[in-house]
């Protein structure tokens, strides 16, 4: 088993088994008519002029599907083309609260507490899918996610993290134990690892001194982009190998896997830049000959018609990563920034010599 299938199948517990809400599916739930009208009032009053200029152009420039209210207007819009820069509110008030009609069959013997759980979750995945792309549109996700988190967990008395269980248990009601459902089961739970991150960077970067934050959300950046190079590189090999039933669970478990990898890095750098905690190499320099054979190795095993471009991306992020890392490196004194170069190299060998390694998940 590699190591993406052994991510979840460690994860895929009886109180985590979650096969959850497909984009389709979150697009197609019925909203009552009250829920339908607060939506609306809530685009209203809480979108910017600049945003609502937005969206009157994108409502000239799509082809809307005729017989649509405004939310589910907006709901397209959100589902198909809106990547734009806007605030955490701006961002819930694009999202209207979509559940499943409780009146339809199957689903009577669900409680009230429950449903609230399946809104809480459906906010999270549609929230996620408007601002997933530009790493500080990431950013405001994460603080829209807290938001909600918040509404759901304050009058309970629990923590954000019980309120993330409670999402993630109740899509359970969802799952009849296919594949193609697991497979949604993995999308949603690398959502939450991919959000536990983001907070974590967030937090982190919040954390540090002032005059040195800019330089830390530029870090944070370059992470975003080449995380997301990382994974194209590994979705491009796999379109090049073999497709079987459990594909999606593993391009799911592979993004989880790299985003829990950065997450524990981060508590590493927290002890470092904070505490002055020494790191020490735990692996050997990655040289230059050892890159360019990696990236070879890389165009070798991708697709033809995109190995070029997918394998020039992964080094031009891993390289401006590296880059602004130094550039931290130099504000930082000497013992410290040591440490720090020292994780910077630990990491870039991982890329290259880990478990996780891209191109031996096809050998």
């Amino acid at each position: 088993m590699n190591v993406s299938n052994t991510y979840f199948a460690q994860r895929l517990s009886v109180s985590l088994i979650v096969c959850v809400l497909s984009l389709g599916l979150m697009t197609s739930c019925a909203k009552t008519p009250q829920e339908e009208t607060a939506s609306e009032d809530a685009h209203d009053m809480q979108l910017s002029p600049q945003i609502s200029a937005r969206l009157d152009s994108l409502y000239a420039e799509l082809e809307i599907p005729e017989g649509l209210t405004k939310a589910e207007q907006v709901t397209y819009i959100e589902n198909h083309v809106l990547t734009t820069p806007i605030s955490a509110i701006e961002l819930l008030a694009l999202q209207p609260i979509h559940t499943l009609d409780p009146s339809e069959r199957y689903w009577d013997y669900i409680s009230d507490a429950e449903w609230v759980k399946i809104r809480l979750m459906n906010r999270f995945m549609r929230m996620q899918y408007v601002a997933l792309g530009d790493p500080m549109d990431e950013l405001r996700w994460v603080e829209a996610t807290q938001i909600i988190l918040d509404e759901y967990a304050t009058p309970l008395g629990i923590t954000q993290e019980q309120a993330l269980d409670s999402l993630l248990s109740a899509s359970g009601y969802l799952c009849c134990g296919t594949q193609y459902e697991i497979n949604q089961c993995t999308y949603v739970m690398s959502s939450v690892e991919y959000y536990k991150t983001l907070a974590a960077y967030k937090a982190f970067i919040e954390h540090m001194p002032k005059d040195l934050q800019p330089l830390l959300n530029d870090e944070y950046a370059a992470w975003n982009k080449l995380n997301k190079a990382r994974h194209n590189a590994y979705v491009n090999i796999v379109r090049a190998g073999d497709h079987y039933s459990a594909l999606l669970m593993e391009l799911e478990g592979m993004y989880a896997a790299y985003a829990e990898k950065r997450g524990q890095m981060l508590d590493l750098e927290k002890g470092i830049l904070s505490a002055g905690e020494e790191y020490s190499l735990q692996h050997p320099i990655i040289r230059t000959a050892d890159w360019e054979q990696y990236l070879q190795t890389m165009r070798n095993k991708c697709a033809d018609d995109e190995a070029l471009v997918v394998v020039q991306e992964l080094d031009e992020t891993v390289r401006a990563w590296i880059s602004i890392r130094q550039q931290i490196t130099k504000c930082l004194t000497s013992s410290v920034g040591t440490s720090y170069d020292n994780l910077t190299a630990d990491y870039h060998w991982g890329i290259v010599n880990a478990e996780e390694h891209v191109p031996e998940m096809y050998d």
